[in-house]
C-alpha cells in the first residue's frame, strides 16, 4: 500500500465518498496529483485516513473511480475473484438467451469496463484509462476462464473521448464472422459487433422485449425500431406490426431478422419517427399497442429543456394514435432525467391528448444490468407499461 500515490480529498469529498458513491469529481481533490491517467491510487480523507483504492483520471471531470474500500492488493487474482462474482450472477438471473451483458462497469466491480457475450463472442468496451492500462491481464482472464471464439474492443464509444482515450474497433482474439445469429426467448437475431448499436444489440432491453410480447394484439407499431427487437417478439402474438426506423441500415437488418424468423406480418418504414406520427394522427390508422424506444434525449445536463419537450411530444402523439383500451409501452434511456421525471412527462403528455391512463408497470434494464444503489448513473433505463383509455 505503502508504494501508491496518495490523493486526498476535501472535507466535501470526504462526505461525498462516504454517502457511498463510487466516483469522485475532480473539485473534491485537495490538489491535484502528479500521476498519470490510469493509475491506481490510494484514496485519503483530509486527515490521512484511507477511504480506499481508486483509478485516477487526469482529463476527465470524474477524477476517481473506486475500485476498492480497503488496502487489498489490485491484482490478478483480485481480478479473476471479481470475474467469478459476475459469471455467477448471471448464471442466476440470466435465461433462455446465449446473448447478456457479463460485466456491467461499477455494479460488478471494474469500473469504467463493459463486457458483452454474444453466443460465445466477446465485446469489450473499456471506457476509463484504468481499465485501459489493465485489458491485457484482463482479456488473458477472460480467454482462458471464458474459452469465447472471439474477443473485440468496441472502443468507439464517445465517452473515452472524455478520458484521453482513442477511438477504435479491433478483433484482439479469434475470429469474428461478420455476423452472430442469437437467440432471445423465441425469437432469434442477427449481430454485428464490428458496427452495430451500442456492443451489436439492446441487451438492457430484453427482459422488456420480452414482458412487452405479452401485450401485442391487433395492429402495433414499433417505433425508433432499430433491428427489430420488439417488433419481432410481438409479431408472434399480433395480426401487424409496423416498423419505423430512421436508419437504413438498421431497417435492413430489421428485414433480415424477420426472415430469419421466418415473420411476415410486418411493415417496415424507413422514416423520422416525430414526421411519421404527426402525418398518422391526422389519418385514421390506429393501433392496438405502440413501443416508443427512442434515443437518449438527454446526454448531458444541458440537452433537459430540450428532451423534456421531445419526450412530451412524443408521447402525446403516440397517445392520441391509440385506441381505446390501447397500451403503450414507452422508454427513456437519459440518465439526466429520474424515473419520476419521466413519470410526470407521460402524465403530462397524457393530459395533453386528453386521454386518461392507468400504470401498469415500472420496468428498468434487464436483471444482467444491475445498478448500484449509490451511482444513480446506473438506473439510466426506465420502461413504463401503460394502457390509455
Amino acid at each position: 500500500m505503502e508504494t501508491l500515490p496518495v490523493v486526498q480529498l476535501t472535507g466535501k469529498g470526504r462526505r461525498w465518498r462516504l454517502s457511498g458513491h463510487p466516483w469522485i469529481y475532480r473539485d473534491d481533490l485537495a490538489e491535484t496529483p502528479a500521476v498519470p491517467s490510469g493509475e491506481l491510487v490510494a484514496v485519503a480523507d483530509p486527515r490521512g485516513a484511507l477511504l480506499g483504492q481508486a483509478f485516477y483520471s487526469a482529463t476527465s471531470r470524474i477524477a476517481l473511480r473506486f475500485v476498492t474500500t480497503g488496502e487489498e492488493p489490485v491484482d490478478a487474482e483480485f481480478w479473476e475473484k471479481r470475474l467469478a462474482g459476475a459469471l455467477e450472477f448471471r448464471r442466476l438471473v440470466v435465461q433462455d438467451t446465449n446473448a447478456y451483458r457479463l460485466i456491467f462497469g461499477e455494479a460488478d466491480g471494474f469500473p469504467g469496463l463493459v463486457v458483452d457475450h454474444y453466443n460465445g463472442h466477446l465485446a469489450v468496451q473499456a471506457l476509463h484509462p484504468g481499465m485501459e492500462r489493465r485489458l491485457p491481464e484482463l482479456l488473458e482472464l477472460f480467454v482462458s476462464r471464458l474459452s469465447p471464439a472471439s474477443v473485440t474492443l468496441r472502443h468507439d464509444a464517445e465517452v473515452r473521448l472524455l478520458e484521453g482515450l482513442a477511438l477504435e474497433v479491433r478483433t484482439v482474439y479469434g475470429e469474428l464472422p461478420e455476423r452472430i445469429e442469437v437467440q432471445e426467448g423465441p425469437v432469434r437475431f442477427w449481430v454485428d459487433i464490428r458496427h452495430g448499436q451500442k456492443t451489436g444489440l439492446f441487451l438492457d432491453q430484453r427482459e422488456n422485449r420480452l414482458a412487452a410480447s405479452l401485450l401485442a394484439r391487433g395492429e402495433v407499431l414499433d417505433a425508433f425500431a432499430y433491428q427489430g427487437g420488439f417488433a419481432l417478439h410481438m409479431a408472434r402474438r399480433a395480426q401487424h406490426v409496423t416498423l419505423v426506423e430512421s436508419s437504413a441500415a438498421a431497417l435492413a437488418m430489421a428485414e433480415e431478422n424477420a426472415r430469419l424468423n421466418a415473420v411476415t406480418n410486418v411493415t417496415l418504414v424507413r422514416e423520422n419517427v416525430f414526421s411519421f406520427l404527426k402525418k398518422t394522427v391526422s389519418g385514421e390508422q390506429r393501433f392496438d399497442t405502440i413501443v416508443l424506444d427512442p434515443p437518449a434525449f438527454a446526454k448531458s445536463r444541458q440537452d433537459r429543456p430540450g428532451a423534456i419537450r421531445g419526450y412530451t411530444e412524443l408521447n402525446r402523439l403516440a397517445l392520441q394514435l391509440l385506441k381505446p383500451g390501447g397500451f403503450l409501452i414507452t422508454c427513456s434511456c437519459s440518465y439526466n432525467l429520474r424515473e419520476e421525471e419521466f413519470l410526470e412527462i407521460v402524465r403530462r403528455a397524457a393530459a395533453a391528448a386528453g386521454r386518461p391512463a392507468r400504470l401498469l408497470e415500472r420496468r428498468g434494464a434487464a436483471r444482467d444490468h444491475p445498478g448500484l444503489l449509490a451511482l444513480p448513473e446506473s438506473f439510466y433505463l426506465k420502461c413504463l407499461f401503460l394502457e390509455a383509455f
